[in-house]
């Protein structure tokens, strides 16, 4: 299962805003600056890696590789997991 070079771009992107907010946090002396440089490289692996999961179950991937993939069971990949609401354009009439 490939991604799209579109797709790739993004995922490239995303982790690289990770890293440096990794590296951010490795830089610097004050431990609260560190902390909040983890967990905004967290926020953003997390939400990298939802959407990984939602694109991957929309090309055909089954629950039982994603959470291969996850190191996880199943069902524990459902429920760390949840698809995204299918997104509908609303009408103007």
């Amino acid at each position: 299962m490939k991604l799209a070079a579109a797709e790739i771009a993004i995922l490239r992107r995303e982790i690289t805003e990770a890293v440096g907010l990794l590296d951010a946090g490795r830089e610097t002396a004050d431990p609260l600056e560190s902390l909040v440089q983890l967990t905004s490289a967290l926020d953003v692996l997390t939400a990298t890696q939802h959407e990984l999961v939602n694109v991957l179950l929309d090309r055909g991937a089954t629950w039982s590789q994603v959470a291969d993939a996850l190191n996880t069971s199943s069902a524990g990949a459902r429920r760390r997991f949840p698809r995204r609401d299918s997104r509908t354009v609303a009408s103007t009439d």
